[in-house]
C-alpha cells in the first residue's frame, strides 16, 4: 500500500486517537507514529492490515490499547485518498 504521508497526518490528526492534540500539544505530536506507519504500510495489503499496523504502532510507541474498530475506520479513510 502506497499512503501519502500528508494525508495520513491529516486523518490521525483529526482522529487524535489520544486526544493529545485536543489538551494543546503541537500540531506534529503524533509525527513518530506517522512516520512508521507510513514506512511499514507498504507491507499492508488491505485495510486490515493496515488497521492492525496502526493498532500495533500506537500500542508500541505510546503503551495504548486503541479500539480495533476505530483503528480498521481509519484505515479505510486512508486507502479512499488513493482511489
Amino acid at each position: 500500500m502506497n499512503i501519502d504521508k500528508e494525508f495520513l497526518t491529516q486523518v490521525i490528526n483529526d482522529w487524535d486517537p489520544i486526544g493529545l492534540l485536543a489538551g494543546g500539544a503541537p500540531e506534529n505530536e503524533y509525527s513518530i507514529e506517522v512516520r512508521e506507519i507510513s514506512q511499514k504500510s507498504s507491507s499492508c495489503k488491505s485495510e486490515t492490515d493496515l488497521a492492525i499496523l496502526i493498532y500495533s504502532v500506537f500500542n508500541e510507541k505510546m503503551g495504548v490499547k486503541l479500539d480495533q474498530l476505530a483503528c480498521l475506520k481509519q484505515a479505510f479513510k486512508i486507502t479512499e485518498y488513493g482511489k
